[in-house]
């Protein structure tokens, strides 16, 4: 059952049940309040009818009683033994004979305020004998006794037109009005979930116009900056996929290609070691990637423990120390400045970021350049700048230098390897320890790379 027709059934519901609950509240009002009122009322107007007829002569009384009846009462009057009614007949004359002897001898019968309450029909309306009121009556020296009630017929005849076509206008007007209401709620939220059901088949061009300024037009709001994100995840996810099949297939392609020549004869010994080395740069090139891999999943597993407290110089010393080839083999300057400083965080991933932001200094560094390393540390944070005076980075270049398996122009750094994970990885462990990086780059002038952390 879709969501229109159970507001639909929802509403019909509501109505009918508050329906009958106004009926049983007014009917219980009435029997509470109203009905002693209305007996009192009928009480008076029968007493002034009896005290008018005891005044009149005898040949008025026949037509006074008639007219009394004409103009909306319902009159049942009786010696005991005969019975003469005017106006409006009773449904049910049915009344205890004793009444109507308590009656004929003086008393008043208050059927109205002592009809016993029923459930369904409002004793109001109930054309009943014992819903009137009894009061005793003098006719020519006999005693008679005159019970009287409204004739609501009479009455209320083009009043009940009117009440029943106010109740089926209204009942049709709201049902009418509702059917709107319901159409207009649930025709932006039939959009959603057709612009949904759209992008389960990574489909995100569907047009979505729903301007409104309640809670379903945030919410679709809210949906439409979702599906934008989703749909940069999804494109950065297939991205992601081809640059790893790339990457993965290059080195591959390049260990089969190696492994076919030394499979094949008249390779010399010096060919061979040519080959086989080529073959030891490129698996270790695949086994760098795969743990670049690793690392970037573990991020989205499992929470990492920032527990340790790190002496931030001491790491940075020890990649320097084990990167010394490195910088000999491009004949790079290096200067340090390293305040003692120690942070809370993961060693491990913590020693990943220096190590990338380094090898990279190194990667992109001309040869004969110079690398400066700057640790400072504050009340709030610990910073770490590495600057190079290499090819850098344009802006376009910069402001994706973060994504995973980015690369810059390829025609500027063609013999520069990498996987194009290295900066992603040291962005995602740095916002992890609650700290930010920056990146500023000039093309051939040089890059500098800022990390905060935050020293508690």
């Amino acid at each position: 059952m879709s969501l229109y027709v159970k507001f639909i059934w929802f509403t019909f519901a509501t109505m009918l049940a508050s329906s009958f609950i106004s009926f049983f509240g007014m009917n219980t009002y009435y029997h509470q309040y109203l009905k002693a009122e209305n007996n009192d009322k009928n009480l008076a107007i029968a007493t002034s009818i009896t005290e008018y007829l005891e005044g009149v002569s005898p040949d008025k009384i026949e037509a006074t009683l008639h007219m009394l009846g004409d103009v909306g009462y319902q009159l049942y009057v009786t010696d005991g033994n005969t019975v003469t009614r005017y106006g409006g007949e009773f449904r049910d004359e049915s009344i205890d004979e004793a009444d109507i002897q308590d009656v004929l001898q003086g008393d008043i019968f208050n059927g109205i305020r002592d009809l016993p309450r029923e459930t369904f029909v409002t004793g109001f309306f109930a054309n009943k004998l014992e819903n009137s009121v009894g009061v005793p009556l003098k006719l020519s020296g006999e005693n008679h006794a005159l019970f009287l009630r409204p004739d609501i017929k009479l009455l209320f005849q083009e009043l009940h037109l009117l009440f029943g076509g106010l109740a089926v206008g209204i009942i049709l007007l709201s049902f009418i009005g509702m059917l709107l209401v319901a159409r207009l709620l649930i025709q932006p939220i039939t959009k959603l979930t057709e612009a949904t059901e759209k992008m389960g088949t990574e489909s995100f061009d569907v047009p979505l116009s729903i301007n409104r300024k309640d809670e379903i037009g945030r919410l679709a709001d809210q949906f439409v900056t979702m599906r934008n994100r989703i749909e940069q995840s999804t494109l950065k996810r297939k991205e992601f996929v081809h640059n790893v099949s790339h990457d993965i297939q290059s080195p591959l392609h390049t260990i089969q290609s190696y492994l076919s020549l030394l499979q094949k004869n008249g390779s010399n010994k010096e060919e061979k070691k040519q080959y086989a080395a080529i073959i030891q740069e490129e698996t270790t090139r695949l086994s760098l990637l795969a743990n670049q891999l690793l690392t970037l999943a573990s991020f989205d597993k499992k929470a990492i423990d920032l527990v340790e407290e790190i002496a931030v110089d001491e790491q940075v010393r020890d990649i320097l120390s084990r990167l010394r080839y490195a910088f000999d083999e491009k004949e790079l300057g290096v200067s340090a400045q390293l305040e003692a400083v120690k942070v809370k965080g993961n060693a491990l991933l913590l020693q990943t970021v220096w190590e990338n932001l380094l090898t990279n200094a190194i990667k992109y560094s001309e040869i004969g350049g110079e690398i400066e390393l700057q640790l400072s540390s504050t009340a709030t944070d610990v910073s770490i700048k590495v600057r190079d005076d290499g090819i850098g980075m344009t802006a376009e270049e910069t402001s994706r230098a973060f994504d995973r398996f980015y690369r810059a122009d390829q025609a500027r750094v063609r013999s520069v390897k990498g996987s194009g994970l290295g900066l992603a990885i040291v962005k995602e462990v740095v916002e992890l320890h609650k700290g930010t990086i920056e990146i500023q780059s000039v093309p051939k002038v040089g890059t500098t790379v800022q990390v905060k952390l935050p020293t508690r």
